[in-house]
């Protein structure tokens, strides 16, 4: 598949992601009174197993068979300094210039996809080499 299309299809992906993990995010902050971070942090894991799920099957395919096990231990290790780099950001954003958390969030969505497409394609959901 091309670069193109892992591309367009990772931001279909990203797409679904964002409206399923800015739901979770808003509930969390309005509704169930989390703190801002917790909220972040609620959101980006159920966001993990979702992006995670469709960009293994559908955008990437590393394997012809789904599995969980040391692409899904890459995916969360990229993740996991995706979200530390987020969470860090958005503290700053916060409490040095006091932006909203939400639209302080909306400023860090396209440097975190960027990261996350890059660390997707060339390292947790690389495809093998083909056997000989």
């Amino acid at each position: 598949m091309s670069v193109r299309a892992q591309v367009l299809k990772f931001l279909v992906v990203g797409g679904a992601n964002f409206w399923l993990t800015m739901a979770i995010f808003l509930a969390a902050l309005r509704w169930l009174q989390f703190h801002y971070l917790l909220a972040l942090l609620t959101s980006w894991f159920l966001g993990m197993l979702f992006t995670y799920t469709w960009n293994y099957i559908w955008v990437f395919k590393p394997s012809e068979r789904f599995q969980f096990g040391r692409n899904f231990v890459k995916y969360l290790m990229a993740g996991s300094v995706s979200i530390g780099l987020n969470l860090i950001a958005l503290r700053l954003l916060v409490e040095t210039w006091a932006l909203n958390p939400f639209w302080a969030q909306m400023v860090l969505i396209p440097f975190i996809v960027t990261f996350n497409f890059l660390t997707a394609k060339f390292w947790s959901l690389r495809q093998g080499k083909p056997s000989p």
